[in-house]
């Protein structure tokens, strides 16, 4: 009997003790087998602790918009599964996973596979088939060991790198950028977003013979008011700002000018400002007319952005927003760092408890709240993200903003939520 997708994933889930393994010979194994390890398309790495995913949706939308075939492969999803991989910004059918998912069975013998080196063998497969002239690979967790690190890469990418996930790569900027550089490839070009990467990442470039490209020297961006511009090889000025990071804006506008591709400026200009992708200050339409905001911001850096922008959406709202947070996170994240980064003046804190793996309690929340530089005067507590997000509509006014934060697992639960 054949298997649907809820039965794959179960049995994926089920097959690993642990979720996440790192470490490539296991996958490197099978991946052999299925011949997803070299690719006629040009492969696009893309590692860091935040950013992957906007910098992949900025990529995305300018090689489609100049005509190529680009498939992505990302993680986490936020509602279903067929999110992780799309062709031409178009999901495939979940019969197509279960098919793919089928050949890694058959592929794999007696190799043990996590549930994150499974779906990636069978992502492989179906981004093999699709003929792609471009693939975008984002890497799960780190870089060095990940499972996306098996595909030979055409062009490696580093976006940001900060403290997170440090019982898995290390408690430093250092050792974590040491792991984030295992992506480089030996005479293959590297485009480096991070404006301070630590030396580890420069050391481990220069070993490996990396032609890398640093932000701040080899290219650079520049905000002003109402737009910003680029200068790399050549300079685009009067860009549209974005609320995706103009960071990662600039970082994929560095790997478009090293793939050495002739790509008209308007349809540049045109791209950077469509590009979007779900969970990134994704404003969403309620019945309300209060505006709602989801971001998956889980950590200090993501939160420190996302209050710059929600700053800039206030002021140009009115002079009387306020903002409404809600927040639900996990509780192995630096809870205390996040909050402390919030560098926003926020009206209101609604604190949530997540009913997922290492999911934190509204209670623990609030303890690390309180153990916070920044001080909030009105802060409550929630069972769940309806009762908080209903209660908030209560009290808040049409000139106000409601932003609802901190996990994948919130924004999923909110879209859920508003799903019915």
């Amino acid at each position: 009997m054949q298997k649907n997708l809820t039965q794959w994933l179960k049995y994926i889930t089920e097959l690993h003790p642990c979720e996440i393994e790192l470490g490539l010979d296991r996958i490197t194994q099978v991946g052999k087998r299925l011949g997803v390890i070299n690719f006629d398309a040009q492969i696009i790495t893309v590692a860091g602790t935040n950013g992957k995913g906007t910098t992949c949706a900025f990529l995305e939308e300018i090689l489609i918009q100049a005509g190529y075939k680009v498939g992505v492969y990302s993680s986490p999803h936020i509602l279903s599964y067929t999110e992780r991989l799309r062709i031409t910004q178009n999901e495939l059918s979940a019969q197509a996973h279960c098919l793919a998912f089928e050949q890694v069975e058959a592929y794999r013998g007696l190799i043990s596979l996590s549930y994150f080196e499974y779906i990636t063998l069978a992502c492989l497969i179906l981004l093999k088939n699709a003929h792609c002239d471009f693939i975008l690979l984002e890497v799960g967790l780190g870089g060095r060991l990940d499972a996306t690190n098996m595909v030979q890469s055409d062009i490696s990418v580093i976006t940001t790198i900060a403290l997170d996930h440090i019982d898995l790569l290390g408690d430093s900027r250092e050792k974590i950028g040491f792991e984030k550089a295992g992506v480089f490839r030996a005479n293959k070009i590297a485009i480096c977003g991070e404006l301070e990467p630590p030396q580890s990442l420069r050391a481990h470039a220069k070993k490996t013979g990396t032609k890398i490209r640093y932000a701040g020297k080899d290219f650079s961006y520049l905000e002003t008011q109402n737009s910003w511009q680029w200068s790399g090889k050549s300079t685009l000025i009067d860009l549209e700002k974005t609320l995706m990071p103009i960071q990662n804006a600039s970082t994929a506008l560095a790997v478009i000018e090293a793939l050495d591709i002739n790509i008209n400026e308007n349809v540049l200009r045109k791209a950077i400002a469509k590009a979007h992708l779900a969970g990134r200050l994704q404003r969403v339409a309620r019945d309300s007319k209060i505006e709602t905001y989801l971001d998956v911001a889980h950590n200090p850096q993501s939160s420190l952005y996302l209050s710059t922008q929600l700053q800039r959406i206030a002021n140009n709202k009115s002079t009387e927003c306020r903002i409404f947070a809600i927040i639900g996170m996990l509780e192995d994240k630096d809870i205390i760092g996040t909050f402390d980064a919030l560098n926003v003046q926020l009206y209101e804190l609604n604190l949530i408890s997540l009913s997922c793996p290492r999911g934190a309690s509204a209670k623990t929340l609030l303890n690390k709240c309180k153990q916070s530089q920044r001080q909030y005067a009105n802060v409550n507590c929630y069972e769940n993200i309806e009762l908080a997000y209903q209660s908030v509509l209560k009290r808040a006014r049409n000139t106000d903003i409601i932003i609802i934060f901190g996990s994948f697992y919130t924004v999923s639960d909110f879209l859920t939520y508003m799903q019915g």
